[in-house]
């Protein structure tokens, strides 16, 4: 299914502008509320390390996370 960019935003919008999600970290939301899960690869913290890495990398940002 296919959804326009608007549309797509919204659960974002709605995030960064709510009260009631304040202090909430690592947590997985889709259609505006939160999962109770993501796929099993979401949690894989060697992945989450590698995709930091490359992301930092390239947008020039250092790696060095303390």
């Amino acid at each position: 299914m296919r959804v326009s960019a608007e549309q797509g935003a919204q659960t974002a919008i709605s995030l960064a502008s709510s009260p009631d999600v304040e202090g909430v970290s690592g947590k997985f939301f889709s259609h505006k509320r939160m999962a109770t899960n993501s796929s099993k690869i979401s949690y894989d913290e060697s992945i989450a390390q590698r995709l930091w890495q490359i992301s930092a990398e390239l947008t020039q940002l250092s790696t060095d996370l303390s």
